[in-house]
């Protein structure tokens, strides 16, 4: 039900995006367009078809942002499943099971696409990981979930982004084959949290 549930928020939020856009007034066009902010030595560029294996600055940034986010999922999931109880430790140890795997497949794209990935985690989420270091027990557990839903939401619009606004080939398959998953994990993430709050509420 859950992965039924997701595929239909899938296309449900590629829809409205696309209807959105559908909506916007046309714009005048000058003679040239660069679709998509691709490199201007893109090859096709010119006849307004660049080639699908040529990443334009869409597919580069998402690429990177992802890389961000996998590294953090992986390294804070490590912490959920050595600090976390019941769900908190079961989804950490999702979040590195999926998350490594996930990285796998973003690396190989990304070297097709000759996209230099960042070697580490930002400064965000090294402070993540530092706050999350610093707390234990039910305080450790609400704050690595509410990270969670929080990642998790923005690698949702990043993936649906990269579907819609994308020219790398790998790079949107790999979106439309991931974003489901990051549903379900988002999904899972949220009914942990509802549990944690009902379980600490006075009755």
């Amino acid at each position: 039900m859950i992965k039924q549930n997701s595929l239909l928020l899938v296309g449900a939020a590629i829809a409205f995006a696309a209807v959105a856009r559908a909506a916007d007034p046309p714009a005048a066009l000058p003679a040239f367009t660069n679709p998509g902010f691709a490199n201007p030595d893109t090859p096709g560029l010119m006849d307004g078809k660049p080639a699908g294996d040529v990443p334009n600055t869409v597919d580069m940034v998402v690429l990177k942002q992802l890389a961000i986010g996998g590294q953090a999922e992986v390294s804070l999931g490590k912490m959920g499943r050595e600090r976390g109880a019941a769900g908190v430790k079961d989804f950490g140890a999702r979040m590195v099971d999926d998350h490594t795997a996930a990285n796998s497949k973003l690396a190989s794209v990304a070297r097709s696409a000759h996209v230099e990935l960042p070697p580490k985690l930002d400064a965000e989420h090294e402070a993540a990981a530092r706050e999350l270091s610093a707390l234990q027990g039910r305080a450790f557990e609400l704050r690595y979930i509410d990270r969670q839903i929080a990642d998790h939401q923005k690698t949702v619009e990043l993936l649906i982004h990269e579907i819609g606004s994308g020219q790398h080939g790998g790079a949107r398959q790999l979106a439309v084959q991931t974003l489901p998953v990051v549903m379900q994990h988002l999904e899972s993430a949220r009914a942990i949290r509802d549990q944690l709050v009902s379980s600490s509420s006075p009755h």
